[in-house]
């Protein structure tokens, strides 16, 4: 730096018809400090207007920063040497400093050496020039920027289950932004091509990568993207497909080794990438697609592009990766519930000719004059009936599941008295009862008139009520009837076994069961059944419980449906 200091000093005698603009002490003081600085006088026309500046003086930050040296730059102009600063508007800025004596600060974009550069820049005021001082913050405006994108990606990619229109607008968003051209090419879980976006700052060159997919698509098979290493994939480049690639120039020698025929480099040439680079998508150890960025000359790709690519290739395999998962759960569950419709109909058709054989010959035995039907006979007809009975209501139970989840649950409303209904309910359910040694106990205030689905509004009371038969462990269970008017209220309550607290949030769910399945029978439907039944009619259905003391199901209902 001794020979820059001594270089400066001696052209201030050649130069003494301009002003000096800064005490050699200063220049003194900025040589070895760590932000740029610079020395500059102005240079005027033969009117006295300012055209350019010449330099006097650069410390060595500044020198590494441009990358020029002192002995290249000195004497010569800024606008000389970087006319950005007249197109990006910074020439007119220190031209008002000069003018004004007004300080210019700013955070100004000045690309050089082909790489984007952020600099925090301070002019004043020295005389008929101005002293310059600058810093390099291309780090953190990058590190900023790369933020403040992956979170906007992170927000496109999840906010919504379509996933390619959201793959489409982040292939949009890289251009200019990143790069000047992408690809971005995604698979399904089968391996098939989903989408294949490209992206370029220019419509022929567009065409142009366009081409040079389809070719390399029609060469690999139909797949544009995977393969083995070093098959032709990745826009046809002869390049391995499973980890990150960076070719920060692509020069004609490499272009050539890389093209996967003659057509295909003709194709790439008259694309003119400067520089690629290609990182894979890949979830669960399997390859998702590839992200592909190109920059043209100038523009050039560096280690810092190849690090932000892979943190975005990492949040696109990721959200693609959950949407596909989304989708094959959701394909399932279509055909899970498919193939409940179609069992639960082949079903029914038997089972009702069986209940109806079974009830014919159990009123022909009950007929027959005493002595001549042998109780053991009546006996395993009535265990034929009961249990071809419960093969009948989960067979139902199939049935109005797969129509609540395909929303095609019908309600055909009417006047109908719910103390009524749960008089017929409770009828029925006399021999069930005695059975189980749990009592029946009905206190009904009176009509409770309101407009809903006799049939559904039974499901619900029949549900509940066979619940509390079930776990009523041998004691009474008690059905409440009221109505204030606006709303009717059945509460059904046994003193059964109860509910463990932690069962009582999940006990409406479809196959959920609060008790174990291998001493009480059940899909785990009727609740679930019950609660979308209630809701559909504009109520609500809730459960209290202590555990060992039994459990109150408590049913809301408006008299007029909101449904």
């Amino acid at each position: 730096m001794s020979q820059a200091r001594g270089a400066a000093k001696s052209i201030r005698p050649e130069c003494s018809e301009e002003p000096t603009p800064t005490p050699v002490d200063d220049w003194v003081f900025a040589a070895d400090h760590p932000d740029g600085y610079m020395a500059v006088a102005a240079v005027r026309d033969d009117t006295g207007a300012l055209v350019d500046f010449r330099w006097l003086y650069a410390n060595p930050a500044a020198e590494t920063m441009m990358g020029m040296s002192l002995a290249f730059v000195l004497g010569r102009g800024i606008v000389e040497l970087l006319p950005d600063t007249r197109s990006r508007g910074i020439h007119s800025r220190f031209s008002l400093v000069v003018e004004t004596g007004q300080p210019y600060v700013d955070e100004v974009y000045f690309p050089l050496a082909n790489r984007e550069r952020w600099f925090r820049l301070v002019a004043l005021k020295r005389g008929d020039g101005l002293s310059i001082w600058f810093n390099d913050i291309t780090r953190r405006k990058r590190e900023e920027r790369e933020s403040t994108f992956l979170a906007e990606a992170s927000h496109l990619l999840t906010a919504s289950l379509d996933v390619e229109s959201a793959l489409r607008e982040l292939a949009r968003r890289c251009v200019p932004s990143f790069a000047d051209a992408c690809v971005l090419q995604v698979m399904d879980s089968r391996g098939q091509p989903l989408l294949c976006e490209t992206v370029t700052t220019e419509p022929v060159q567009e065409a142009l990568l366009l081409e040079v997919l389809r070719r390399s698509s029609q060469a690999s098979g139909g797949e544009s993207s995977g393969g083995a290493p070093g098959e032709p994939g990745l826009v046809g480049l002869m390049l391995p497909q499973d980890v990150p690639q960076l070719l920060t120039e692509l020069t004609p020698p490499l272009l050539n080794a890389l093209a996967r025929d003659a057509e295909h480099l003709r194709l790439m040439q008259a694309l003119g990438p400067h520089s690629v680079l290609a990182v894979p998508l890949r979830a669960r150890g399997r390859p998702l697609g590839a992200l592909v960025l190109f920059t043209f000359s100038p523009r050039t790709l560096g280690v810092e592009d190849l690090r932000f690519a892979e943190d975005l290739a990492d949040r696109v395999a990721l959200s693609v990766d959950n949407v596909l998962l989304f989708r094959e759960a959701r394909q399932a569950v279509a055909q899970r519930d498919e193939f409940f419709t179609v069992a639960a109909h082949e079903l029914r058709t038997p089972t009702t000719s069986l209940k109806l054989n079974v009830q014919s010959l159990l009123r022909g035995a009950r007929r027959t004059e005493a002595g001549q039907a042998p109780a053991s006979l009546l006996s395993k007809l009535e265990n034929i009936d009961r249990n071809a009975g419960r093969l009948n209501a989960l067979v139902n139970e199939l049935l109005d599941v797969t129509h609540l989840h395909a929303g095609r649950l019908r309600l055909d409303l009417e006047p109908v008295d719910l103390s009524a209904l749960v008089q017929d309910v409770a009828a029925h359910f006399e021999l069930p009862a005695t059975q189980a040694h749990s009592p029946i106990l009905l206190e009904l205030s009176g009509p409770a008139v309101g407009a809903w689905d006799r049939i559904r509004l039974e499901q619900v009371v029949t549900n509940l009520l066979s619940n509390a038969l079930k776990y009523g462990a041998g004691k009474p269970v008690r059905l409440r009837v009221s109505s204030d008017g606006a709303g009717a209220r059945l509460e059904v309550r046994d003193e059964g076994i109860g509910i463990a607290p932690e069962s009582l949030p999940r006990l409406f769910g479809r196959f959920e069961r609060a008790v174990s399945d291998r001493h009480y029978g059940g899909l785990g439907l009727g609740l679930y059944i019950t609660r979308q039944i209630v809701e559909a009619l504009g109520g609500t259905v809730n459960v209290t419980s202590t555990l060992g003391a039994g459990a109150t199901f408590t049913v809301q209902l408006p008299l007029e449906a909101t449904h």
